[in-house]
């Protein structure tokens, strides 16, 4: 169930309020403890316009995730790999082509998730995320700036908030709850970034 404040929770656990939406998150290392019952990863934002390889990190500014930017052919597939190499997840070719659905594939060509943006929501502001064989999820919040929940029926599984650094390059937090698949929310994250970047 979902507390009141925005935080994730579950029957039974005392899990604090994450920060509520629009506040920028603590820095990692610094300002309050990522709340008890969540991972929390930081990542930029737009980050699949670097064209880059980049690792995503957790509060302690650890690499957790790597993901294989480097797409230049527009049948190359975007990669998601543990800091092993090992590859857990990818798009599925053409991902340069501007389109309102993306599948997120396990590495024997599986479909893990396919996301798409609401028919009915001219703004982008509403996500749909299809998993085969399990429970659908969505979105709710404010997609476009970047202040959303992932939400499975009632239950909050996934936070993402917009972090300005004083780098001068935006970042997210992603809060994942414990027990969730820790890639496939971020690659969800990934997708809709792309996705809202491409429509704008």
């Amino acid at each position: 169930m979902l507390r009141r404040g925005g935080g994730l929770a579950r029957p039974g656990r005392g899990i604090r309020p994450m920060a509520a939406a629009g506040q920028p998150a603590a820095q990692p290392g610094a300002g309050p403890q990522t709340p008890s019952g969540v991972n929390r990863y930081i990542m930029r934002q737009r980050m699949f316009a670097l064209g880059q390889d980049f690792n995503i990190n957790d509060a302690a500014g650890q690499p957790r995730f790597k993901i294989d930017g480097k797409v230049r052919l527009v049948k190359e597939s975007l990669k998601f790999r543990d800091m092993q190499g090992n590859l857990l997840y990818k798009l599925d070719e053409k991902v340069l082509r501007i389109r309102e659905s993306f599948n997120i594939l396990k590495p024997d060509g599986q479909l893990a998730a396919k996301v798409h943006n609401a028919i009915i929501d001219p703004l982008r502001e509403r996500f749909t995320i299809e998993i085969p064989g399990g429970e659908n999820m969505l979105t709710r919040g404010k997609v476009i700036w970047a202040q959303y929940d992932i939400l499975r029926g009632q239950q909050q599984v996934g936070k993402i908030s917009k972090q300005f650094s004083w780098i001068g390059r935006d970042q997210y937090v992603v809060d994942v709850l414990h027990g969730e698949d820790d890639c496939l929310i971020l690659a969800i994250t990934v997708v809709i970034d792309m996705m809202v970047s491409n429509g704008r």
